[in-house]
């Protein structure tokens, strides 16, 4: 039996150019997968990136939106503060004016009782008129 030699390339001298081997393409296809991979694990970083960008400007209207939402708050605390103060002051004054109305009221019964007891005595002076008692007590002053 006749061993065979196998002859992969053959190159010629004479011929100018680049000589590709079987090492050479290997390595060539080496660095190729390798730059592949570094450039899908920038696109990864690249994208976990817009991810954290978008993250970060949500989070940035979702405060600004929070912050717009406090001023409304203060805005209405400040008037609920007037309206309890107007609602305070004007029932102070209506407070005021009933004790003022109640004074006059009371004044003014007192003076209807003393001129009704004037005139039951006048008319008991002057004729055979009986007073009548009645269950109320009120005071003189």
């Amino acid at each position: 039996m006749n061993p065979t030699k196998s002859t992969i390339a053959v190159t010629s001298s004479s011929t100018t150019g680049i000589t590709v081997t079987l090492e050479s393409t290997g390595i060539f296809l080496g660095i190729l997968v390798s730059v592949s991979v570094l450039a899908s694990v920038a696109v990864q970083i690249i994208s976990k990136m817009n991810k954290i960008s978008s993250s970060i400007t949500q989070i940035e209207e979702g405060m600004k939106e929070h912050a717009r939402n406090a001023e409304k708050v203060r805005q209405l605390e400040r008037t609920l503060d007037l309206h309890n103060l107007e609602y305070v002051n004007r029932k102070d004054v209506i407070q005021m004016l009933l004790g003022q109305l109640d004074q006059k009221i009371t004044h003014k019964f007192k003076r209807l009782l003393f001129y009704t007891r004037d005139l039951q005595r006048f008319l008991q002076k002057k004729g055979d008129y009986t007073i009548r008692e009645y269950e109320e007590n009120t005071e003189e002053e």
